[in-house]
């Protein structure tokens, strides 16, 4: 089991890393590596299925947008290694000031379907490399649009 929970810190507004993380959505191969034939699908409102090859292996995903909150949750529907989940969300720093930086933090919850997978299994430290780097790509370019404007 895989329960973990990441964050970095972000200088920049809400609605820029909000942008950040929808466009993440649509456009994973720009934040992460081994990502390709990406397909997003509207499922409902504020709710898509997400299609792709990572490493190699099809994942599936259905994401749910939950803009007031900051939050978005991305269920695994198919992965070759885990089931589970993972938030993305966006928490404040403090409370009363709104130019305090912002926190973008990731909760994994992901259980491995199995000891023995097909082919290479990915480390969980390997998991957990990606996404920080991921985040670290998006806060860049988070603090970066926003010092542009």
């Amino acid at each position: 089991m895989l329960i973990r929970t990441l964050q970095v810190v972000v200088h920049c507004e809400h609605k820029t890393l909000w942008d950040m993380l929808v466009d993440r959505l649509h456009h994973p191969e720009r934040y992460a590596l081994g990502i390709a034939d990406v397909r997003l699908s509207e499922e409902a409102p504020d709710t898509f299925i997400s299609e792709m090859t990572v490493h190699g292996d099809p994942v599936r995903e259905r994401v749910i947008l939950r803009p007031y909150d900051g939050e978005m949750r991305h269920e695994l529907l198919e992965h070759p290694q885990f089931t589970g989940f993972i938030v993305r969300k966006i928490l404040k720093s403090a409370r009363q000031s709104p130019v305090v930086p912002l926190y973008l933090e990731y909760d994994l919850d992901l259980l491995r379907k199995s000891l023995k997978v097909h082919g290479l299994v990915r480390e969980e430290e390997e998991i957990i490399t990606d996404l920080e780097t991921e985040m670290q790509k998006i806060r860049s370019r988070a603090e970066e649009l926003d010092a542009r404007g």
